[in-house]
């Protein structure tokens, strides 16, 4: 219930500063507010909010029986899938938020300075532009990312524990004639779906804040802004979230299968 107020207070806030964007820079104040309560919302609501795109993504590759039982794992308990994940998704989503915003600015402030002049002192200006927010970007990104890193120890124990707790299940998959790699490769699928999820709503959502934010920010400008995502975020994201899927599961893993199946299912 709260989950739905917040977000539905927090959009509307937000088409308020998308409307009032053509008049003000004064618009950004009620969009971050809105952006604020509407993300609040999201976290609020994680468990209703996080279970479709777990299922979604749990799709992919369903033709193989253990990429088809590692989504069905995630699902049995979304409740327990959406707080393991909802960390990362805030630490995504703010990293991707400042990313866009910046990208926006630069975009903006390049149009500007190219339709003021032209000539080798445009074009210097220009990469001294480029130049800054690349700096700016990297000092935010590191300094925003810190939340990010905080998030995934919390995705890192969550997976972990949730291995542990389930000895007697893989004890039993392996009596039912599951192989030792196969077991470990539907732990491993199920962390990468967790994490795919959570990082593709962290996108959509910063991608979405970041226009937001650019927009309302830069509109009164007269310029109609589009999202500017770059690649090389995208990529870090993307690539450090594969590997702490990974990452996360070996430890318990190589406890979990070093217990013989017949001592794993004597386990209460």
């Amino acid at each position: 219930m709260w989950a739905i107020v917040l977000m539905a207070t927090g959009g509307l806030l937000v088409l308020v500063g998308l409307l009032a964007s053509g008049l003000s820079p004064v618009a950004v104040l009620p969009a971050a507010l809105g952006g604020f309560v509407s993300f609040a919302g999201v976290a609020v609501g994680a468990t209703t909010v996080m279970p479709p795109v777990l299922q979604l993504i749990g799709r992919i590759g369903s033709r193989d029986p253990v990429v088809l039982l590692a989504g069905r794992n995630a699902m049995r308990a979304p409740g327990r899938s959406a707080r393991a994940t909802i960390g990362l998704v805030i630490g995504v989503t703010l990293l991707v938020t400042f990313a866009v915003a910046l990208g926006i600015m630069q975009h903006v402030l390049e149009a500007q300075l190219q339709a003021v002049g032209q000539g080798q002192t445009t074009t210097e200006m220009v990469q001294g532009q480029r130049d800054f927010f690349v700096q700016l970007n990297a000092v935010v990104s590191v300094i925003v990312g810190f939340s990010a890193v905080i998030a995934a120890v919390g995705v890192v124990n969550a997976l972990a524990l949730g291995v542990l707790q389930r000895r007697r299940e893989l004890g039993l998959l392996r009596v039912l004639g599951l192989t030792g790699a196969q077991v470990r490769r539907m732990i491993v699928t199920e962390a990468v779906q967790m994490v795919v999820a959570a990082v593709v709503t962290g996108l959509v959502l910063g991608t979405f804040y970041g226009w937001v934010g650019g927009q309302t920010l830069l509109g009164s400008l007269g310029f109609a802004t589009t999202p500017v995502l770059p690649p090389l975020t995208v990529g870090i994201v993307v690539v450090g979230a594969l590997v702490l899927a990974v990452v996360a599961t070996i430890a318990p893993v190589r406890r979990a299968m070093r217990v013989p199946p017949t001592e794993a299912l004597a386990v209460d």
